[in-house]
């Protein structure tokens, strides 16, 4: 019905579940119950005559009766009546056909529309179809040229291709010819050959007798030269034998000499021993004579602690004083982040401002650049000159204020105004806002006393929620009245309606709404109240806290004077502490020299035995020099007895070195000799020699060449062969003899032929074969084509008698049902001294019909045209008329077992909701006609009722009886005694 979004909301208020039941008049004598239980959660459960049973079960049921809710001109609820006149033609007819047409009719009518639409596609179809035949054969037209243009360029390729097979063989035999005639000349260089090889044969054999003796030669001397290297290694390691003799000798005279350094340092330690154990007795005797080291060893102490404890009373002095300063500093970096968090807001709203407004934001940086440029102050957008005491407030100022406002300059003096005017808007092009400080000092601007106004929970004006510099104060006092507007809390949300009528406010904040109230200025001057919803704050939700500011600044600059006078503490500590370190040192250094002159005694007899000790030992360590060098002059002599062997040896060595050397210098004299006898025989060799080598290497050439050619007379034949397209051995066909003894027989005869044929073939212009392989397959398509526009025109021609005897069949008995719907309607009207009329409206195309409707025309006054039935051209009260009218017309014509219409006669005056109340009845109330049913509100007085019509009054309410307790005679008996 569409007055809820679901089903539960049809359940009553405080109960879990709703049920319905209807009862529908069965045709056999047994009624049809329908049950529907509906849950909250918008579950429903459905039973038919008391069996549980579907929705789809119960929606066959009603179709098998012909009961259709969705049908306007069958069930009209209260809220449709205005649907029923904005239904189009169209739904109109089809609505129509459902409630009072046969059942084919409607089904008929379908079937037309989607014939129609089945033969607009065939229609289409065919078109396109026959516009891409038509397509297809000028586009091959468009080709023929291209296509005739094509071969004939090929024949002339065809020849040319012949031609270049024929210029293949002659090629072929040239090249045989050039391969007979070298491998000619290469036999005959062979031969020639042969023969000067065999007149060189004796000098041959003379000079391989001279590389023999030579090779003799060079074996002996090799013998000679690995036998002097024998020699010779003999002769080393005599000489390497005579070093190691030397290494001796010096060896001896290096460890004499060490003895007697060691000697000589050893007397020098006894007679330093002596002197240090002559002051170490000397000092005894002086430490004996100290008597009161004890007395001052002691008092060196007591002093020692003493400055010991002042030392730690200084530490605990200083340590205290640092975690002071500590303290201090901490103190001071927690004000600076608070500081730095107060700049970050400066940031976060520059931030902001970008997003809002870019324009203003890279105007207010270019500001903070140019300050000096202007006489008086400039102040930046309001949004960022503003600062909220408290942010949960910042709410109430971005409402009042405008955003136009929110990103505006602020201008103190006219001519600051207009040149920052210019600049930015005019020069720089940036979109601002721009604003003048009123003249009025801000003095001027006082708020009313609040406490007034706090019996309803007001306590601020919106002046006392911010600070802003005084230009931009004075201009929002001037501009939004912040001076006057309060701000309550809920309190006054809950005392609105007494603020309002007491308070004399016109504007007015609470919790999380504004409040604007005007007041008529004429008659009663009654008071117009408005409000709305706050939005959270965007802009101004970003706050500093000046007071907090200034507090945290002060308590810098005191922090700072702490942290100085605490430092100043410390260095006098230190100052004091650095004194008494160096008290304490001295005392350190005079109670070690006590400490050192105390145990003195006991250390100096311990040294005096040490140094004792020394002596002895090193006495006793005393080397005999004599008889040391008794033992190394044995030993050197000794030494130089074997070093006279083995230079004996050695110079015996010589003498065979230099005899073996005599002999290889004889046997290298004869190398040369029979060298030069070489020579001379390669010489007489080489003038023959030189004709051969250059035969020799012309050979292989010329056999090189006739190889080549060889090669190329294979590979010619195989190319010519390839060419025409016959394997190996296999004889030329004769239509390719007859054609080859059609053109020259010499190459250049050829190219020239080739040449022209090639001119011709170039002179038409390239066709791609895509062009010709298109051709050839449109051409296939087109006769594709034209078998299917056949096809398709036959099935167009068959669809369209088929849509003929469908039409004939559901339009005449539509017109009629139509016509007859018209009478009825007329005389309705007729009745009601107006006019109406229904017809088809088959639109500008009879074939479409889906553009067929129904179309009623109304005329409810003398004088004027018939008007089409629309939302537009009747009032809702004739609306209502012609609906009622419409449907009566349909109840004699009905094939639906009742009709339903909720509060048609809302909107109608008295007279007409009489008339038709008349009508409703003379028409439901005949026999053989579909139940009525009429829900209203109301019915005017002395209306005509009939024995045919049941009225059923329906309370509801909350101390509405039961039907049980319902008693008709007993209300109508107590009626009669109250009158």
């Amino acid at each position: 019905m569409g007055r809820a979004t679901s089903v539960g909301d049809f359940i009553k208020h405080g109960r879990e579940s709703a049920l319905i039941e209807v009862e529908l008049s069965g045709t056999k004598g047994r009624n049809y119950v329908i049950q529907r239980k509906i849950q909250k959660n918008n579950q429903s459960s459905w039973l038919l005559n008391g069996q549980a049973s579907s929705l789809k079960n119960v929606e066959e049921l009603t179709r098998k009766l012909n009961i259709q809710v969705g049908n306007l001109c069958q069930f009209l609820p209260q809220e449709k009546v205005a649907d029923f006149v904005k239904m189009s033609p169209q739904e109109l007819l089809e609505n129509t056909e459902k409630a009072v047409g046969p059942p084919e009719m409607f089904e008929q009518h379908q079937r037309l529309k989607a014939s129609r639409t089945a033969a607009k596609e065939l229609e289409i179809s065919y078109q396109n179809l026959s516009e891409h035949l038509n397509s297809e054969k000028q586009k091959n037209a468009r080709m023929q040229q291209e296509v005739e243009c094509f071969y004939e360029k090929e024949n002339h390729l065809q020849k040319v291709t012949a031609l270049k097979q024929k210029r293949g063989f002659l090629e072929y035999e040239a090249c045989r010819q050039d391969f007979i005639q070298a491998n000619e000349r290469k036999q005959a260089l062979k031969k020639r050959l042969h023969e000067a090889e065999a007149l060189n044969k004796p000098r041959q054999r003379k000079l391989d007798k001279a590389c023999d003796e030579v090779k003799a030669i060079e074996i002996k001397i090799t013998n000679k030269t690995a036998e002097l290297r024998q020699l010779g290694e003999k002769a080393s390691r005599q000489m390497k034998s005579l070093e190691a003799l030397r290494d001796k000798v010096d060896a001896a005279e290096d460890e004499l000499k060490e003895k007697k350094v060691t000697e000589q340092q050893r007397r020098s330690r006894v007679h330093m021993y002596h002197q240090q154990l002559e002051g170490l007795r000397n000092q005894l005797r002086e430490a004996e004579n100290l008597d009161n080291l004890q007395q001052e060893l002691a008092e060196t102490c007591q002093k020692m602690s003493a400055v010991n404890s002042s030392l730690g009373q200084m530490q605990q002095k200083k340590d205290l004083a640092r975690e002071r300063k500590n303290q201090i500093i901490s103190d001071m970096t927690a004000i600076e982040s608070e500081l730095g968090q107060a700049q970050n807001v400066r940031n976060q709203r520059l931030t902001k401002l970008r997003q809002m407004n870019k324009d203003a934001h890279d105007a207010t940086l270019w500001l903070e650049q140019n300050r000096a440029r202007f006489k008086k102050p400039i102040y930046e957008p309001i949004m960022m000159t503003i600062n909220m005491h408290n942010r949960d407030t910042a709410k109430y100022i971005e409402d009042h204020i405008s955003y136009q406002d929110m990103v505006a300059f602020v201008c103190e003096d006219p001519d600051d105004m207009e040149l920052i005017a210019k600049t930015l808007r005019d020069e720089q092009d940036l979109r601002i806002n721009v604003v003048k400080v009123p003249q009025e000092p801000l003095s001027s601007y006082n708020s009313p006393p609040i406490q007034q106004l706090r019996r309803w929970g007001f306590q601020k004006y919106l002046r006392d929620l911010f600070d802003a510099p005084e230009g931009v104060m004075r201009y929002l006092c001037a501009q939004y009245r912040v001076h006057l507007i309060p701000v309550g809390d809920s309190t006054t949300r809950n005392a609105v309606d007494a603020v309002i009528r007491q308070a004399g406010l016109q504007c007015f904040y609470t919790e999380n709404h504004k409040y604007t109230i005007k007041r008529s200025k004429y008659g009663s001057r009654e008071t117009i109240s408005s409000s709305k919803e706050l939005k959270e704050a965007r802009m101004l939700a970003m706050t500093t806290d000046v007071a907090h500011l200034q507090e945290l600044g002060a308590n810098m600059l005191r922090f700072g004077e702490a942290k100085a006078y605490v430092q100043s503490e410390i260095d006098a500590i230190q100052r004091e502490e650095q004194s008494l370190q160096a008290q304490m040192e001295s005392l350190r250094k005079k109670k070690k020299d006590l400490l050192q002159l105390k145990g003195a005694k006991s250390s100096l007899t311990e040294k005096i035995r040490m140094k004792e000790e020394n002596i002895v030992r090193l006495e006793q360590e005393a080397i005999d020099l004599e008889a040391a060098e008794a033992r190394a002059i044995s030993k050197i002599r000794e030494v130089k007895l074997l070093k006279l062997g083995f230079l004996q040896t050695f110079l015996t060595a010589t003498k065979e070195v230099c005899e073996v050397s005599r002999s290889r210098v004889c046997l290298c004299l004869c190398q040369a000799q029979a060298n030069l006898t070489k020579h001379k025989v390669e010489n007489e060799m080489s003038k023959t020699s030189t004709q051969l080598a250059e035969m020799q290497q012309e050979l292989p050439d010329l056999a090189r060449q006739a190889s080549q050619l060889k090669d190329k007379v294979q590979s010619y034949l195989a190319q010519a062969r390839e060419n025409v397209g016959i394997a190996a051995g296999e004889e030329l066909p004769n239509h390719l003899v007859q054609t080859f003894l059609a053109f020259p027989d010499t190459v250049d005869g050829l190219d020239a032929l080739i040449h022209d044929e090639q001119a011709r073939a170039d002179c038409y212009l390239q066709v791609d074969k895509n062009v010709i392989k298109e051709y050839t397959a449109r051409k296939l398509d087109i006769v594709r084509l034209e078998e299917e526009v056949i096809e398709k025109k036959r099935l167009l021609d068959q669809h369209g008698q088929s849509i003929d005897e469908i039409k004939q069949d559901w339009l005449n008995p539509l017109e009629d049902l139509v016509s007859k719907i018209n009478d009825k309607f007329g005389a309705f009207f007729s009745s009601l001294q107006c006019a109406g009329q229904v017809k088809v409206d088959k639109g500008e195309n009879t074939d479409d019909f889906g553009k067929y409707g129904i179309q009623i025309k109304v005329k409810f006054r003398a004088g004027e045209p018939m008007k089409e039935l629309t939302p537009f051209h009747q009032s809702g009260g004739e609306r209502s008329v012609a609906t009622v009218l419409y449907m009566m017309s349909l109840q004699e014509l009905t094939h639906v077992p009742f009709r339903c219409v909720d509060e048609i006669n809302q909107g109608m005056d008295s007279a007409n909701e009489r008339k038709i109340f008349e009508l409703v009845v003379q028409t439901a109330c005949r026999e053989n006609t579909a139940q009525y049913f009429l829900l209203t509100p109301k019915l005017l007085p002395d209306l005509t009722y009939t024995g045919r019509m049941n009225v059923l009054c329906i309370y509801n309410g909350q101390f509405s009886l039961t039907h049980t307790e319902y008693k008709l005679r007993k209300f109508l008996r107590r009626r009669r005694e109250l009158d």
